[in-house]
């Protein structure tokens, strides 16, 4: 008892403000005065107008949250629209497969490129189908747009294609316009460049060019490119250079063409040439 008087005695000071601050409270509520009444009504207006714009100050975990759920809906609407863009580029490849099919080439078989090297000198092309799928050796490669390369090794469920770009295949090509004769050959220094041609031979800038009839391991008529550039390579030959008809950068998916080289002719030939 005697600690708790001495508590009481020390805070004496801080209870009896306590008790006038009651009492004055009491005296102001209960007290009718038109000062009174209107001294209650400031400090009411006071409190309401401290309190509504305590309100308008944003409450910054609302917001936070609020932020990080735009934002995921703002991933989940990219990542849709990623989707619907790829089955947009699906069904246009699909709609030129469907087309490719109602022409005169028939025998295709549908590829997958799993990998491709654009940089050396031999590139080639990995494709997902194989001795399982009919693809041998030799079968010519190619999109919509036109010549690829030609099928160079294969396994059950893999192939390997030379394409244009690489310095291990000549292609014997033809002038759509003209009929000018030459072997499409790279260079190895990014230029795909048509060899043979007669410095008299009408070629021009914008001629297009395609598989010639004499080719024994081509189908004739498959668009290679575009002639870009024309001129005198010596006293004898055009230097002509072409831009491919594909854009291999971009290229995804390829047909296979079940079309292989007369074994006969081809026998005769190299026979001939080893004389």
């Amino acid at each position: 008892m005697k600690t708790i008087g001495l508590f009481l005695l020390q805070i004496k000071e801080y209870i009896i403000l306590s008790l006038l601050a009651i009492i004055s409270f009491i005296l102001i509520v209960s007290n009718d005065n038109s000062q009174i009444r209107f001294l209650r009504a400031a400090a009411v207006g006071f409190i309401g107008t401290v309190q509504s714009g305590f309100s308008a100050v944003p409450n910054v975990f609302e917001i936070q949250k609020e932020n990080e759920f735009l934002r995921e809906k703002n991933i989940e609407l990219s990542n849709e629209v990623s989707a619907l863009k790829e089955a947009k580029l699906e069904n246009i490849r699909l709609t030129k497969i469907l087309g490719l099919k109602q022409t005169n080439i028939s025998g295709v078989v549908i590829a997958k490129i799993v990998n491709k090297s654009l940089i050396q000198a031999r590139n080639t092309i990995t494709l997902n189908v194989g001795e399982s799928d009919s693809v041998k050796v030799n079968m010519p490669v190619i999109t919509d747009d036109g010549l690829v390369g030609r099928i160079v090794s294969t396994s059950r469920n893999y192939s390997i294609a030379q394409i244009l770009y690489n310095r291990s295949l000549s292609i014997t090509v033809k002038v759509q316009r003209s009929r000018v004769d030459g072997i499409l050959n790279y260079d190895g220094s990014g230029n795909l460049m048509i060899n043979n041609v007669p410095k008299s031979a009408d070629v021009k800038t914008g001629d297009l060019v395609l598989t010639s009839e004499y080719s024994n391991f081509f189908p004739a008529g498959i668009p290679v490119g575009v002639v870009t550039e024309e001129g005198n390579l010596d006293n004898l030959f055009k230097k002509v250079i072409i831009k491919p008809s594909v854009s291999f950068p971009g290229l995804e998916e390829v047909f296979i063409l079940r079309h292989l080289p007369d074994n006969e002719r081809l026998d005769l030939e190299n026979a001939y040439q080893k004389k």
